[in-house]
């Protein structure tokens, strides 16, 4: 003899699935939210290394202008970090001192990973972002 199939309210063999579309969503939730956080932080990281170098390329822009002072160099590149949300950056320019017979002029930003950071810190191998940006200056001395 065959054992007769009955439908029950909610389709064949319905009472047996009672709850597990709560323990699915259980399981399943923290592994969306891991991939949710971890596609933000990174993402994250990503802008913060494109800040640092747009800040880097400002800078040096800034000081390879007729008549400008480090001083204006760092200001611009941290005015850029600051635009950014990004705390604790450093602007250096180098040299220190530009004057009219300077070639070339190098900025370097650096942004410490852990002060911007959630969690993406625990996992890099270095604790900041350094980015460089060497410009050569395209002006000349017309008193010579």
């Amino acid at each position: 003899m065959h054992a007769a199939r009955t439908q029950t309210d909610r389709g064949w063999f319905g009472a047996d699935r009672k709850g597990a579309a709560a323990v699915e969503f259980a399981l399943t939730v923290p592994i969306l939210f891991l991939f949710l956080f971890a596609a933000l932080e990174f993402g994250r990281y990503n802008m913060i290394q494109q800040t640092a170098n747009n800040a880097a390329f400002e800078a040096a822009r800034q000081c390879i202008l007729p008549g400008a002072a480090a001083a204006d160099g760092q200001n611009v590149g941290l005015n850029v970090l600051k635009a950014a949300r990004i705390t604790g950056g450093s602007v250096a320019i180098s040299p220190s001192t530009i004057t009219i017979n300077t070639t070339t002029v190098t900025a370097t930003v650096t942004v410490p990973i852990t002060s911007n950071l959630w969690t993406v810190a625990k996992f890099c191998k270095s604790t900041s972002i350094t980015k460089t940006c060497t410009l050569t200056s395209d002006w000349v001395d017309s008193t010579q």
